[in-house]
């Protein structure tokens, strides 16, 4: 009996140093992945490890305590809580699975958003592993945690394990509590994900007498209107947003391996491209929000929370579509993707789009389809000029904006239907030059001009390259190419823009008359904004501010808002126009919350 107990007591401790050993790799694997992007890496790697590796060990108290409960001969007790761990193991485990996809950190703010759509995550893990997943979800849902309650029962119910356990318990706390690096500027690369998802600066309020104060003395640079004679050059125009598409792809802008867009760089430098466009955030809704209102994408408080990510943008009327139509223009939206998405094609109707089109567009019929049900690019390309050809009002000017959708994640590529990014890109520059090809036939560059950029910078991980060309704005750089019209600019244009400059850049050049708030950019006229500003997808409580030849992090932190890092020329005011900005869209309702 002796020996038994023996026996199993050593069994229990084997089990015990494996779990650290498991619990120790995941975090290694984080910490590979953070450091395959040189932002997320730290000149010093033993200080990185042992930083994160400290703030794992505050879920290890957890595991440790779990596994704690579970020792029980009671069969229900012991099921709830291996279900409970294995439920943080698998949020853990698809931490590190965003981080590898995506370059970015699990928020379950993003699971909320993205949840509305399960077919959506169902989509992407066929095009990513085929059926395979469906065994592998399997195991870690059903298999691994019966496996799990079968050894706690076998060796964990003895008080010298439950000891073994609550000492492992201790000696986490005892990590978690010693002091750490806590002036790292990246703290999203050493968070646990608990801390890392934990309410932070941008959801906190502001205070009834500062919101008070500053919704009656509103910002004379955000409210004051200033209108002047526009170019009155006319002519249709069409904006093409290739999704992902960064400057890392592109031979022109980053010289490097990827070189994906070849044909689309040849077009360009017989053109007009900018190697200082900026995107204003991280997500496809930030850069729609930017492109087709002219508004920054600026977080509300609680909107990270929230799945109302179009709320408080509706019916601006310095839209793109609105603006145009005083002029007599007809709009349309085009995409191939799912305009359900997220509300996405209810919230463009507010915008003043005359057409609207997706996925169940009947051109589609019968093609194979792709993550969010989309067909391939070429074929939202062929459906452009079809409209173009049959379906346009005739008497009238058009503004078409047309969004692919081939190149999102997890970068299917049609022809082999295998995940690859390169190939996927490719395969769109194809598309893209093949579309060009057909608008030279229609004579569409006589008096049409063609803009080409994109939605964001594409969720993969920020490579050194990008930051040693780019520093700070190596997540906001993104490609821009515009051909034909009647405008001046030729071959490479330095002066900074981002994507908020869209829309009263247009209504300049194609109206006689076009109004903007001061220290506007526009692309036609070489005037560069007067600062940049980008919502950071890491950090969620961060807006990147580029001025001139200044860079500045801004913390969003209610009343406190303030600059945490580098210099923002005239600081109070620009804050307090972010501040504005932001209490001008209310205090979103916090589903996250309501959900948990």
């Amino acid at each position: 009996m002796t020996r038994k107990r023996v026996a199993t007591t050593h069994r229990a401790w084997l089990f015990i140093l494996l779990t650290q050993a498991t619990l120790v790799a995941l975090a290694f694997a984080r910490l590979h992945l953070v450091r395959q992007s040189v932002q997320g890496a730290d000149e010093c790697f033993s200080c990185q490890a042992s930083t994160l590796i400290q703030h794992e060990s505050g879920l290890w108290v957890l595991v440790w305590l779990l596994l704690t409960l579970a020792s029980t001969q009671i069969r229900a007790i012991r099921i709830l809580f291996i279900s409970v761990l294995w439920s943080l193991i698998l949020v853990l485990l698809a931490d590190i699975f965003t981080l590898q996809q995506f370059g970015l950190r699990l928020y379950l703010a993003d699971v909320l958003k993205f949840g509305q759509q399960p077919q959506f995550f169902v989509d992407y893990m066929h095009e990513l592993l085929g059926w395979l997943w469906i065994p592998l979800l399997f195991t870690v849902i059903i298999a691994l945690p019966w496996f799990t309650s079968v050894l706690t029962r076998r060796l964990l119910v003895s008080w010298q394990a439950r000891t073994g356990l609550l000492l492992m318990a201790g000696l986490s706390l005892l990590l978690y509590s010693l002091p750490d690096r806590t002036s790292h500027p990246l703290p999203w690369t050493y968070l646990n994900l608990l801390e890392a998802n934990w309410p932070g600066g941008v959801n906190r309020e502001f205070s009834p007498q500062y919101l008070e104060e500053l919704i009656s003395h509103p910002p004379p640079s955000l409210t004051k209107k200033i209108c002047t004679t526009g170019q009155d050059i006319g002519g249709d125009v069409i904006i093409v947003a290739v999704e992902s598409l960064s400057a890392y792809h592109s031979e022109l802008l980053l010289p490097g391996p990827m070189n994906v867009v070849p044909l689309l760089d040849a077009a360009a430098r017989q053109n007009s491209w900018w190697d200082r466009f900026y995107a204003n955030g991280f997500t496809t809704d930030h850069g729609l929000i930017a492109l087709l209102t002219g508004q920054l994408p600026v977080p509300a408080v609680n909107r990270y929370s929230s799945i109302q990510v179009f709320e408080g943008y509706e019916g601006n009327a310095t839209s793109l579509p609105k603006r145009l139509a005083e002029d007599g223009y007809f709009s349309a939206f085009l995409t191939s993707g799912d305009l359900d998405f997220l509300g996405k094609g209810d919230w463009l109707k507010t915008l003043g789009f005359d057409h609207i089109e997706g996925s169940e567009q009947s051109d589609y019929t019968g093609a194979e389809r792709f993550g969010f049900g989309a067909v391939s690019d070429d074929l939202l390309f062929q459906r452009t000029i079809n409209w173009l050809k049959n379906e346009r009002p005739g008497s009238r000017p058009v503004v078409a904006f047309v969004e692919t959708v081939t190149t999102h994640p997890p970068f299917i590529d049609p022809v082999s239907g295998q995940a690859s990014e390169a190939a996927a890109f490719r395969f769109t520059d194809r598309a893209l030059a093949d579309f060009v090809a057909d608008l030279e036939d229609l004579d569409y560059f006589r008096n049409g001009l063609l803009m080409i950029t994109s939605d964001q910078r594409s969720l993969t991980p920020i490579s050194p390259e990008e930051t040693a060309a780019f520093g700070a704005a190596a997540g906001a750089r993104l490609p821009l190419v515009v051909m034909g019209g009647q405008h001046s600019l030729t071959g490479a244009q330095s002066t900074p823009a981002q994507m908020t400059d869209l829309p009263y850049s247009l209504d300049h050049y194609l109206t006689a008359q076009a109004c903007h708030r001061p220290g506007q950019g526009n692309l036609f006229t070489g005037q560069a904004p007067d600062c940049i500003y980008q919502a950071d997808g890491n950090q969620r409580n961060v807006i990147y501010a580029f001025c001139g030849m200044n860079t500045a992090k801004i913390k969003m932190d209610g009343d406190k808002t303030r600059v945490i890092e580098g210099v923002l020329p005239d600081a109070q005011r620009r804050i307090r126009e972010l501040n504005y900005l932001r209490a001008q869209l209310g205090v979103k309702e916090a589903n996250l919350r309501i959900l948990l």
